[in-house]
């Protein structure tokens, strides 16, 4: 056999050893530690010489050259020059031929410092890193510097020893290249401020001078924000490299921009990568959906036959297929190109959909056995393939970890066996035991990075696939879900169904790993390891118990925590309501009864998960134990290879054994939220190709036509039920269980109530204007809502013109709906600007005089819900919005009730009959004055049409005695005139009213920090990390207590000398009694396993204290900082709640908090265990082998650099990620409030674009959060791998030296090769912590920072307050904010006792600011407020608010019963309510819904506007209030129910002060006296008969007009 010539190799006479003496071999040093720093010197200066640079439009820009450049460059030079200068001399002076060793360590030097020189003169030309250079360049540099030290020493010490290897020669160029890289390092100490200039790109420079041209500033902290034009936004994936994409070097620029706090916006990230387009995503999964057409009767969805009928190439082609293959996406370079592609096929298929136009006859149709969509089925025809492929990279990752322990064997083998063995071997195994683990590194974390994409897929595809069905959906069906529910299923549900990805692959990779560490094992104790694979067997049942349990508990929680959003969603929807009526406290202990619930079901969680980790963490030391004791006990010896093998697979077990429950968790909660999504998307469609039918007469004018048209609000199969029992039930009443689920209505902006109608015939010609008139809950409203497809059809048809189907409608819904946007934005809705049109509709909405006002015009911004305008503003842009909008048909429900009679009749003349005279108009009103021009009236009663006919014949007809003597003294009001509306407070509010969110930078403050661990108690805190600290003691104790046994057990004095050691080692008297036994083999091995035991026993115990405490812990914040949160927000003032969207709040009270509830404690509980971890790992590994202290000092700098990098980047990132979701929410909520006009305009599509528009946004930020844990991750990985490797090198030669204890060592290597995932768990939970301390600083921030209303008074009220109900306002003013205008001077006026008094006054005169300030939902800037002698800003809040009523504009209902929203606090009788009820005209009404425990959906959905009106009405009667303040509350009743209800007003409030913000006439002039507001000053205050003689009156020219 061959064998190598080692000797002739390394020439002089050298032999290849690696230790001589007390340093290295001269030929080892040479082959082994200086050709390998070169090579990878010339690897990396090579790398970096090659990338591309910086080019401004064909320009070259590069840095100027500066001093420590030109010394860096220079020196570089020379120590290139150096080697060849050796061997030169070395033959032409000292006349001897340079050995192979020799010219190979001289040409890889050469090779080396030309591609460094190289890449020096490149760095010019690298903006993206520092003059430095790049850290791995500078790591590279480093190995060399160390390298040529260990060489330096070596050829001193030869020289020393006059060894006849010296060479004088060598001697001179490595004390010049020591001095040489010397000089590299102060080069490098220097890092200046950049001076770039551009050199002209000759293929670019047609129209540029030759040269330089004047050179730009440009600091590198300002490359990617200052100066857009260079660094502008990178498509992430693009252009990456093989070696920058393994080792997520393209990332390093975002991680340097974050730990240079560079990172402010989403504009500092990357652009999402082609495969993760939003658009794209949406269109393939919807492509799958669609191809299940059969199954969901899609083709008939009403999404699709508005928005997605566009254009495409492959229409034609797709028309003779009956089905579209699943589209798979396939990773491949070019996904732009596959983005475009699949974006065709969908379009092409939405053609077909489209084009289809089938449409069927069946009414109510109802399949008995309906197929449903199998989500799970869909997300894997989607997105399986690429996801199932990673399980190779999974699998390949478990492989190479196993072969960390079997190296392991031979490494600890080798280190036991005699130093005369070949010593190559144990590099051999070391080098092995490196490659091994840097393997499994590459594949583990490519596997993370791209299971994360798929991620990020399916949770596109699910938040688009759910706002999307929120459009498609039918109303009645949709109702079934609260828009809490529906908000829960894109946020939490969402994010646990992502859990899915990783737990999957975990789900059959840890049972492999778990079977391949069994079988390792059986290879090294045989039979014995089956005692400790009994205890884990037995632990399954266990263990799968515990997850189904916590299964069920988690359902059960989401079900409380969808109740507790909901409630919290409708206080905060209502607050107004609430503050006026001081209902926080009942409504407070709502929601903490409904939180009590949830943190019942997150306690038993909390402590089943506590067993869970007591089971888990314990179960690896006692699987030892038992496998290690029966081992010994069968006869056989321990040896040092065998038990450090064995622990390193115990450790290796932990992973498995600790995370399969969690994995099984993670797949039931993933399957539960999976199923509460899938049962949202199989909801019903609206389907308009059956709902509607084609105009029967083509010929004809009609565009809509009803023949014997019947509909309902009901789901059709309870009205097939209803039908079959032949029961009379009235509309609302609920049948059946479902029934009762189905009034949980969704919070969509109500067109209708819940009237039925029934055999409803009529026709509609184009041009004409349709009156519908009738009383409170005919049915008018719920007329405009069989128009546009709300209700369920039961009977006859609706014909529509093509057109209409088209186009959709233009509706104005009774209950304005609003977006955040400003007010331009809101009015045009989507369409283009047009000045002229725009300034029409301003004008003919009487609105052009309203937006002067404001500060910035129509870009004023208005709140969420319009809550910045007041109700007749509201109406007026929503009249706009549809005006702009330029459809076919209006459909205008009662449009004119919420302004005064001038504006109303301003409305009526220009707009209604005006701008829109050549439209087809359906005009809903109470206001029968204006129909006298309709062409046709329909008179609605009890959901049917009574009468029908011109107007002459039906206003003849109907008794509505109020409407004649109301257009009588209409004839007398001139246009110029008006009676004063409807601002609220908020109309002097600036443009900017909602701020952009907050969001902290820096570090998490260490408050927020002290915050949490009060929360916690504290007292339980110091136990929690006592145990902590104890339990991970005694692991390392009982490891090291092995390695000892293995170590001092094979001698034959063992027991003396083992006796003498532990007796030094512990003095305590027990131990001093065991010595006395310890001479017998057998007492011999009774001690150490009785230690051992002990030491296992005392873990156990330690393990379980500290598992229930941080549990009991955690249960304990999260029910602080709950009840903190909610008192905060819940006492905060009105303003807040008018600048801050609902969905921001919502925000804390959902995600937030369940961060603090769930996430928060979880990952906590894990870095504290880690990072006790890594510290008993490194204490015990420093121990055993202390030269690895030399390593871990620069390893720790390297970490420490590296996770402040990540945390400073991720802490951002987690921000903007939680900043970015907040809008998803907001828009969402704001979608479904809107629904019915937004499907009525058939504006699906453009609320489509916009979500995606969002979601694309929280992408990106969550995208660049996973790149920054996978750039950790890599990096983290790598420190870990070089551990592993030092300390196998090092056991190595340590061995040379025969200064080594196999035991010790075994058990630093075992140590070692788990550290690599601690390194990176240490640093990736420290990081998720401080991620969800993110939720829990948003939370804190609001409980420290929100604004708190003045709650305590310094007196207290008399025991009868008020008794009179006498009003005094004394020289009060009002200012909302510092820099806005008086919204209330010095008003001065005093009412008398029972009087009524009627306040008007034109827009901005500050009538609702009165109503404001004497509730004190805002302070006084000045002056004082009186109410029977006594100063209201004295008392407290409760006792104000509660003894006065309200009756505001818009009435609002609480989901719950008729009962909860009448009497909240239960503080009155039955017959009190049904007294009360009766004279509000509202009794016969509810006895038909059920009574007083009838059902009330969320806002009320059931009733009318007007019937909600009413029942506010009874809410303020129950009160019998002295001080009853009106809002116009019946501005949407008819005018005979006005009229009772004015009487019922006068009745029952006669002893009481009754303030009326008035817009009817007929209302102020039965008043008292009259307050007339201007520019929030008292203009006139006097009985309106008195006002009214008085030609030159205020009230004069508001009623008569100026003339």
């Amino acid at each position: 056999m061959y064998s190598w010539n080692w000797t002739s190799f390394c020439g002089h006479g050298e032999q290849f050893t690696e230790w001589s003496g007390h340093d290295f071999g001269h030929c080892f040093e040479q082959i082994g530690i200086l050709a390998p720093s070169y090579a990878i010197l010339a690897t990396i200066s090579a790398y970096h010489f090659g990338r591309k640079r910086t080019n401004i439009r064909g320009s070259v820009v590069y840095v100027s050259w500066t001093w420590f450049l030109l010394l860096r460059f220079v020196a570089v030079l020379a120590l290139l020059c150096s080697p060849v200068l050796q061997i030169v001399l070395t033959l032409f002076v000292e006349h001897v031929r340079p050995s192979f060793s020799d010219a190979l360590v001289a040409s890889l030097s050469a090779v080396g410092w030309f591609f460094h020189a190289l890449y020096v003169w490149n760095v010019r030309y690298l903006h993206s890193s520092s003059l430095r250079g790049p850290p791995s360049t500078i790591v590279a540099v480093f190995i060399v510097i160390a390298s040529n030290a260990a060489h330096l020493h070596t050829v001193i010490i030869m020289h020393i020893s006059g060894s006849v290897h010296k060479s004088e020669t060598e001697k001179i160029t490595t004390f010049v290249c020591a001095g040489l890289c010397a000089v590299y390092v102060i080069s490098i100490i220097p890092c200046k401020r950049r001076i770039y200039h551009t050199g002209v790109d000759s293929n670019h420079a047609i129209n540029s001078s030759g040269g330089e041209s004047e050179p730009i500033v440009w600091d590198r902290e300002h490359t990617y924000n200052t100066y857009s034009h260079i660094a502008e936004p990178v498509v992430a994936e693009k252009g990456v490299g093989c070696l920058s994409w393994l080792s997520f070097y393209w990332v390093s620029q975002l991680m340097s921009k974050g730990a240079e706090r560079q990172i402010q916006s989403v504009n500092d990230l990357f652009l999402l990568p082609a495969r993760l387009e939003t658009e794209m995503l949406e269109g393939i999964f919807k492509s799958t959906i669609s191809s299940k057409g059969k199954d969901l009767n899609a083709d008939s969805s009403h999404l699709n036959d508005e928005s997605l009928s566009r254009p495409s190439e492959y229409g034609r082609s797709w028309d003779s297929q009956t089905s579209i293959p699943t589209v798979d996406i396939i990773s491949s370079i070019n996904y732009q190109e596959d983005a475009q592609t699949y974006q065709s096929i969908s379009n092409a298929y939405a053609e077909r959909v489209h084009n289809k136009n089938s449409r069927s006859n069946n009414i109510c149709r109802t399949d008995k056995h309906p197929v449903k969509l199998n989500l799970f089925k869909a997300l894997s025809s989607t997105f399986g393939r690429e996801y199932f492929c990673l399980g190779i990279l999974k699998l390949l990752a478990d492989c190479f970890g196993f072969a960390g322990p079997i190296i392991l064997n031979l490494l600890v083998t080798f280190v036991e066996s005699d130093v005369s063995q070949d010593s190559y071997k144990g590099y051999v195994f070391a080098s092995a035991l490196f490659l091994s683990t840097l393997l499994a590194t590459l594949c583990s974390t490519q596997f993370s990075y791209n299971v994360q994409v798929v991620a990020y897929k399916v949770r596109c595809a699910l938040i688009t696939t759910v706002y999307r069905k929120s459009l498609q959906a039918n109303a009645v069906t949709q109702a079934t879900f609260t828009p809490g529910e529906i908000v829960n299923f894109m946020s939490t549900d969402v994010d646990r169904i992502l859990n899915f990805c990783p737990s999957f692959h975990a789900f059959w990779s840890l049972p492999f790993q778990v079977g391949v560490s069994l079988f390792l094992l059986y290879q090294q104790v045989g039979l014995a390891f089956l005692a400790g694979l009994a205890f884990a067997v037995l632990l399954v049942p266990v263990n799968r118990k515990i997850a189904v349990k916590i299964g069920e508990l988690s359902k059960k929680m989401m079900k409380h925590k969808d109740e507790r959003v909901k409630l919290m969603n409708e206080l905060l929807y209502g607050i107004r309501v609430v503050k006026f009526y001081s209902w926080e406290q009942h409504f407070t202990d709502c929601i903490k009864n409904a939180r009590e619930n949830e943190l019942k079901c997150l306690k038993g969680r909390k402590y089943l998960d506590a067993l869970c980790v007591f089971f888990w963490a314990t179960t690896p030391v006692l699987i030892s134990i038992l496998t290690f004791t029966t081992y010994v006990l069968i006869g056989h010896q321990l040896t040092a290879a065998k038990v450090f093998t064995s622990l390193s697979l115990f450790l290796m077990l932990i992973g498995p054994l600790n995370a399969f429950p969690w994995v099984i968790n993670g797949l039931v909660e993933s399957w539960v939220s999976l199923k509460r999504v899938e049962k949202y998307v199989n909801l019903k469609d609206a389907q308009p190709t059956s709902y509607y039918s084609n105009l029967s007469d083509l010929g004809s004018e009609s565009i809509i036509e009803m023949k014997n048209a019947s509909f309902t609000w009901q789901e059709c199969e309870n009205v097939q039920q209803t039908q079959r029992m032949g029961s009379n039930m009235a509309d609302g009443q609920s049948s059946s269980e479902e029934d009762t689920v189905s009034q949980n209505s969704s919070g969509s902006e109500n067109i209708g109530g819940s009237q039925d109608l029934v055999d409803i015939s009529f026709k509609l010609v184009k041009g004409h204007l349709l009156g519908v008139i009738g009383k409170v809950g005919s049915g008018k409203s719920s007329l405009l809502s069989a128009i546009v497809g709300e209700m369920n059809r039961t009977g006859g048809t609706i014909e529509v013109s093509d057109l209409i189907k088209e186009e959709g409608f233009a509706l104005v819904a009774q209950e304005p709906w609003i977006q955040h946007a400003s007010i331009r934005d809101n009015i045009l809705f989507g369409q283009p600007f047009n000045r002229h049109r725009y300034d029409k509709v301003l004008e003919a909405c009487a609105l052009a005089d309203d937006l002067q006002m404001m500060p910035a015009g129509d870009k004023t911004e208005v709140g969420e819900n319009g809550i910045t305008l007041s109700g007749g503003q509201r109406a007026r842009v929503t009249l706009a919005r549809a005006v702009y909008q330029d459809k076919g048909i209006y459909l205008l429900d009662d449009p004119l009730s919420a302004v005064d009679a001038h504006v109303a009749q301003h409305i009526y003349t220009h707009c209604i009959m005006g701008l829109l005279k050549n439209k087809t108009r359906i005009l809903c009103t109470h206001h029968v004055q204006f129909l006298s021009s309709a062409d046709w009236i329909l008179l609605m009663e009890q959901g049917s049409i009574a009468q029908s006919g011109p107007p002459e014949e039906i206003i003849t007809n109907v008794h509505l005695m109020e409407a004649t003597r109301q257009e009588t003294r209409q004839k007398d009001v001139k246009e110029g005139g008006r009676t004063g509306n409807e601002e609220d407070e908020e109309e002097e509010l600036v443009d900017d009213l909602t701020q952009e969110e907050d969001r902290q930078t820096g570090v998490i403050k260490t408050d927020v920090y002290k915050a949490y661990w009060l929360a916690v108690g504290a007292c339980l805190t110091p136990w929690v990390l006592v145990s902590l600290f104890f339990m991970q003691a005694s692991r390392n104790l009982s490891d090291w207590w092995l390695s000892y046994w293995v170590s001092h057990s094979h001698s034959s004095n063992s027991s003396s000398k083992t006796v003498a050691e532990v007796s030094s080692l512990f003095t305590s008297k027990i131990f001093s009694e065991l010595s006395t036994n310890a001479n017998s083999s057998s007492d011999n091995l009774r001690f150490y396993l009785g230690i051992y035991g002990g030491l296992a026993g005392a873990n156990s115990l330690f393990t379980l204290i500290r598992a229930f405490l941080f549990a009991y812990g955690g249960i304990c914040a999260a029910t602080v900082v709950h009840k903190r949160l909610l008192s905060a927000v819940i006492k905060a003032p009105i303003s807040f709640f008018d600048s801050t969207p609902i969905g921001r709040i919502l925000n804390r009270f959902s995600s937030d908090l369940y961060s603090v509830d769930d996430s928060l404690p979880f990952i906590l509980n894990i870095f504290l265990a880690q990072a006790y971890g890594i510290l008993g790992t490194l204490v015990v590994t420093c121990y055993g082998l202390p030269w690895f202290l030399v390593c871990l000092i620069p390893m720790a700098a390297f970490y420490y650099k590296i996770q402040l990098y990540y945390r400073h980047t991720s802490r951002e990132l987690k921000r903007l990620s939680s900043v970015t979701l907040s809008p998803i929410y907001a828009h969402f909520s704001e979608t479904i409030t809107g629904l019915s006009t937004i499907k009525a305009m058939k504006h699906m599509e453009r609320f489509c674009e916009e979500n995606r528009r969002c979601l694309d946004v929280n992408q990106r930020c969550q995208y660049a959060t996973q790149l920054s844990a996978r750039w950790l991750d890599f990096r983290l990985s790598m420190l870990g791998v070089a551990m592993v490797a030092c300390i196998s090198f090092i056991a190595v030669v340590q061995h040379q030296l025969s200064t080594i204890d196999a035991g010790l060592v075994g058990l630093a290597i075992s140590y070692s090769l788990s550290v690599t995932n601690l390194l990176g768990g240490v640093v990736m939970s420290f990081t998720e912590t401080e991620k969800e301390f993110v939720s829990l600083e948003r939370c804190q921030h609001y409980i420290t920072e929100t604004p708190s209303e003045r709650w305590d008074g310094a007196l207290f009220s008399p025991t009868v307050w008020p008794s009179e109900g006498v009003i005094e306002f004394d020289s009060v003013s009002l200012r909302y904010r510092e820099a806005l205008t008086y919204a209330l001077t010095r008003v001065s006026f005093k009412t008398r006792p029972g009087e009524k008094v009627g306040v008007v006054g034109r827009t901005g005169a500050g009538k609702s600011s009165l109503f404001l300030t004497l509730f004190r939902l805002v302070e006084l800037t000045e002056g004082r407020i009186l109410v029977d002698d006594v100063d209201i800003s004295r008392l407290d809040l409760t006792d104000i608010r509660s003894k006065f009523a309200i009756i505001p504009q818009d009435p609002f209902l609480f989901s719950g019963t008729v009962r909860q929203n009448l009497d909240p606090t239960s503080s009155h009788s039955d017959t009190d309510l049904w007294s009360t009820l009766e004279r509000c005209h509202m009794r016969a009404c509810l006895e038909q819904m059920g009574g007083l425990e009838s059902t009330v959906s969320h806002r009320g959905r059931e009733f009318s506007v007007g019937q909600r009106q009413l029942i506010c009405l009874a809410r303020a009667m129950l009160t019998k209030a002295k001080v009853l303040c009106i809002d116009e509350a019946t501005a949407s009743v008819d005018m005979e129910t006005d009229n009772l209800i004015q009487s019922t007003i006068r009745h029952e409030f006669r002893e009481s002060t009754v303030l009326t913000i008035a817009h009817r006439v007929n209302t102020v002039l039965d008043s008292h006296r009259v307050l007339v507001l201007r520019e929030g000053a008292v203009a006139e205050f006097a009985p309106p008969r008195d006002l009214l003689e008085d030609s030159s009156s205020l009230f004069y020219c508001m009623v008569y007009g100026n003339s």
